[in-house]
């Protein structure tokens, strides 16, 4: 079986593929965060709400307080 991630961190295209019943997950990370307009926290929170289905968002930082 074939599964589609994104590799994106852009809504509107995550919004479009999951709105197709075609996408089974995303994956991002800082450099695809960066380069959308807006906090990257609520990016990803966003991200959470609208894929059901597994979300790999990397990191930078080793511990919680971002270090």
């Amino acid at each position: 079986m074939v599964k589609i991630f994104l590799d994106t961190a852009n809504i509107e295209a995550i919004k479009k593929y999951n709105d197709m019943g075609i996408l089974d997950g995303v994956t991002t990370n800082p450099t695809l965060l960066a380069k959308e307009k807006g906090d990257p926290i609520e990016i990803m929170r966003e991200i959470v709400r609208i894929v059901n289905g597994p979300v790999s968002l990397e990191v930078v930082s080793t511990d919680t307080e971002g270090r």
